[in-house]
């Protein structure tokens, strides 16, 4: 067994770093729910551990190797007359005294140490007196990543491997939480290794948050999300895949994780989003998510003068589009606040959804059989709002400029100009009207009225010097 490794991992695990969780609930013991992977099967047969833990640790200076106090305190050694060796534990009861291959120590949270036994294949978590810590018999035991939010405690993951009869071995690792020696916390499953889960086409869908983990089972198969700290299911493993919704500029936990605002799980009718612990929120059908810090214009001084970025006061945008279309451009979208209020009452069809590459305007715009809509941005009580400026004008969008300024192209054949520039509210902005409209990339439009060609700007003045934007 490698314990030098297990001894690096649990370097920290007892510091004061951080508030301590409160377990409401009592340990629940770990469930058959995931098949008949419940627990090591001990074989009289199978080969003794060949380099037992003898009681020396490399954590002394740069690795040099020291005793393990609480092993000479707790184990003695028997020989065996074919010079082997087995251990015991010194305060377990003496008939019938339990020989193992071998025994190491486990931090347990605060100062307290369990010992893990091996035998016969198997091993048990034990106290110093032999008696079981309620976890179930084990392949392997071993720390998991310890959190800062949570002193004297520890998480342990653990490990079963089954072959069954014309399969590959199969592993499966469930997860206990140890607090100052005391188990407060185990995981409902046994969770089956890789990921198994089918892909979200979300922005930030993989779980970046560090007390959150992807996992599944295989009967009934599902995948769903572990809450490392509590242990509880967030989502349980009944779905075909898993992910977030983050705020890019949101909060970090004290790890310096970004906590996830929303969940995400699949299904075959669509994403379904969920609250941060777990809860389902009612939403129009979707198959894709992604949250925006960044869509009202950038506000006048977001820094200190020092170099280090101001909290973020810019609320973030989710857009929710439908890829329904063969080439997975999206149909329409839904706008949302951070809250989940809608900001249109209306789908928006999906060439006018916001896009990352848009320019820096004050205004939303786009266009239905109706007309065109447009809506100024603002924020209230940190949120995220549109306010309506114009409604049914008549025209259909070709480009938004910076200025607010709205090219509009008419639907009618008439002798008028076809193109035409508005302000916000429909008004038409004299001398601004045109035979021809050209994008040519870069926020550059190329307008023309008979024989007369021109440069539009985005402040909406026009140019006869003729420029290309850079490829």
């Amino acid at each position: 067994m490698q314990k030098w490794l297990g001894t690096l991992m649990l370097l920290g695990v007892g510091m004061e770093m951080g508030l301590g969780l409160s377990f409401a609930a009592a340990a629940q013991p770990l469930g058959p729910e995931a098949g008949s992977i419940t627990a090591c099967t001990p074989n009289p047969q199978s080969a003794a551990i060949t380099e037992p833990y003898d009681g020396y640790q490399a954590t002394g200076y740069k690795g040099s190797m020291e005793p393990d106090k609480a092993w000479f305190a707790a184990v003695k050694t028997v020989s065996l007359p074919n010079g082997g060796k087995r251990f015991v534990l010194r305060n377990a009861p003496a008939k019938p005294q339990i020989a193992f291959e071998s025994i190491e120590t486990l931090a347990l949270g605060g100062k307290a140490v369990g010992f893990i036994a091996y035998r016969q294949g198997c091993g048990e978590l034990l106290d110093a007196k032999g008696q079981s810590l309620g976890v179930p018999a084990f392949d392997a035991l071993q720390v998991d990543l310890p959190s800062r939010d949570l002193p004297h405690s520890v998480l342990l993951k653990r490990t079963v491997v089954v072959t069954k009869p014309g399969a590959e071995p199969e592993t499966a690792n469930s997860y206990v939480r140890f607090t100052r020696g005391k188990l407060v916390a185990s995981s409902p499953h046994q969770y089956l290794l890789g990921d198994g889960l089918a892909s979200i086409s979300s922005a930030n869908s993989e779980l970046d948050a560090s007390n959150l983990r992807a996992v599944h089972i295989s009967e009934p198969v599902g995948a769903g999300i572990l809450d490392l700290a509590s242990l509880h299911e967030l989502l349980q493993p009944r779905w075909s895949g898993v992910g977030q919704v983050i705020n890019a500029l949101g909060k970090v936990d004290k790890n310096g994780q970004l906590t996830p605002r929303f969940l995400l799980a699949m299904d075959s009718q669509g994403l379904h989003l969920h609250t941060a612990q777990g809860q389902p929120i009612a939403l129009p059908r979707f198959d894709h998510i992604e949250m925006w810090p960044n869509w009202l214009p950038s506000p006048a001084g977001n820094g200190n003068g020092n170099g280090k970025r101001k909290a973020p006061d810019n609320p973030p945008l989710l857009i929710q589009t439908q890829e329904l279309k063969a080439d997975k451009t999206p149909q329409s979208c839904r706008l949302y606040n951070e809250a989940l209020q809608p900001l249109v009452d209306e789908p928006v069809p999906g060439s006018y959804c916001p896009r990352r590459s848009g320019r820096d305007s004050p205004y939303f715009a786009y266009s239905t059989a109706a007309g065109t809509q447009v809506f100024l941005k603002q924020r209230s009580d940190q949120l995220l709002t549109l306010q309506r400026v114009g409604r049914n004008i008549k025209g259909k969008l070709i480009y938004p400029l910076d200025s607010g300024a709205l090219l509009l192209q008419s639907g009618e054949q008439t002798s008028q100009p076809t193109y035409r520039l508005v302000t916000p509210q429909g008004a038409d902005i004299a001398e601004r009207s045109f035979d021809t409209a050209e994008l040519i990339g870069g926020g550059q439009i190329v307008v023309t009225r008979g024989k007369q060609r021109w440069m539009l700007r985005q402040d909406g003045s026009l140019s006869t010097t003729m420029t290309r934007p850079f490829s």
